[in-house]
């Protein structure tokens, strides 16, 4: 649905060799983007998440950081505690805080001293894999540049679409209306449909017509892409038993859930998460 702003993401993260992740604010900014960009994809950090101590990776992020984050209105880098470097960027409204741009991840060098702003979320750790990249001399003033440039691009794009989203949802698209309704009741399909149904003042047979006509899909192929991509995510990015992450995901049964994923993904969720982890070794 918004292929530009993907590109405009994957073109940084393959300039500035990082993982780009989005924490969006309210409900309407996380919608309009590929659920995937609101999870931290990198390896390590979702290795680092299905320990005890990684679990509430995203919590402490969209706490500690949003209450910082006026201090550092132009973005800086961040050492997380898992004690790595991340970049960040906060995307504005004014004075409210609409989302924030991640991009990671490095390891700080030895006898390393920040050339930008910088703040301390964790502690310094030792162990961290080999594999994660050293931060070069001159990096962080590239990057950061490179990030703020980003920030600039999706706001550009997204604001004039969030805008009418938020001030009069019945004038937006029909098809923005209904991917976001979906992307935020999914869970429930008995709740969403009826819900999509109220929005767009129809039946609900006459609704399950509309989806179909404004989006190319009909509403259970939607509503099962919005529920495969969850569950894959928390496949690679936790450790929870299969019949919990059907159950979180949405779907009645795990029969159900094992019929969808294979038919959408080709391979059954516990065997794709034995090749995700597989790989990552």
């Amino acid at each position: 649905m918004f292929e530009l702003p993907e590109r405009a993401i994957r073109c940084f993260e393959q300039w500035s060799r990082t993982s780009v992740a989005i924490h969006g604010y309210s409900d309407e900014y996380e919608f309009m983007l590929d659920l995937q960009r609101t999870k931290h994809q990198h390896h390590f950090c979702m290795s680092f998440k299905s320990t005890p101590p990684g679990s509430h990776c995203r919590e402490i992020d969209m706490q500690e950081l949003s209450v910082a984050i006026h201090y550092y209105r132009n973005g800086g880098i961040k050492r997380c505690h898992a004690g790595v470097l991340e970049f960040f960027m906060p995307i504005w409204n004014g004075i409210q805080l609409q989302a924030i741009l991640f991009a990671g991840i490095r390891q700080a060098p030895e006898n390393w001293h920040p050339a930008i702003p910088f703040l301390d979320l964790g502690t310094e750790q030792k162990n961290i894999d080999p594999a994660v990249p050293e931060l070069l001399p001159g990096e962080e003033e590239h990057i950061l540049e490179g990030l703020a440039q980003l920030a600039a691009r999706l706001k550009q794009f997204f604001d004039p679409i969030r805008d009418k989203v938020i001030s009069d949802l019945h004038d937006a698209p029909r098809d923005v209306i209904i991917r976001y309704l979906i992307c935020r009741h999914y869970q429930d399909s008995g709740k969403t449909l009826d819900i999509i149904s109220r929005t767009l003042s129809l039946s609900k047979s006459r609704t399950l017509h509309v989806i179909k006509e404004e989006t190319g899909e009909n509403f259970l192929e939607l509503l099962n892409t919005v529920r495969v991509n969850n569950a894959c995510f928390l496949l690679r990015s936790s450790l929870k038993p299969i019949h919990i992450i059907s159950e979180e995901c949405g779907f009645g049964n795990i029969s159900t859930f094992f019929r969808v994923f294979r038919k959408r993904m080709g391979i059954t969720p516990l065997n794709y998460r034995k090749l995700h982890f597989q790989e990552n070794a």
